[in-house]
């Protein structure tokens, strides 16, 4: 999701309202109230391929891992911005 796609969304939303956070694999139920958000300006990388003839997709911080990818296929590097939201107090990267 971009960040122009999350203003879009929430232009109607009303502004009092509590955002919350689900982490993968919970459920509405416990998710967590947003307490931290951070748009650092760190570069990030989306790498995408074909690992054993699957398809796979990683985001992580920092440069390619371009060395540890020897057995993929079709992979490709694209550098991103992120705005990192987190539901504790976390401290800026």
């Amino acid at each position: 999701m971009k960040v122009a796609e999350l203003m879009d969304f929430l232009r109607n939303a009303d502004p009092s309202a509590t955002v919350l956070f689900v982490a993968p694999g919970d459920k509405e139920p416990d998710a967590q109230e947003v307490k931290f958000i951070s748009s650092n300006g760190a570069s990030w990388t989306r790498e995408q391929g074909v690992d054993k003839g699957r398809p796979y997709e990683f985001l992580y911080m920092g440069e390619p891992h371009r060395e540890l990818r020897t057995d993929c296929e079709n992979v490709t590097y694209e550098r991103v911005l992120v705005v990192l939201l987190a539901a504790d107090e976390a401290t800026p990267l």
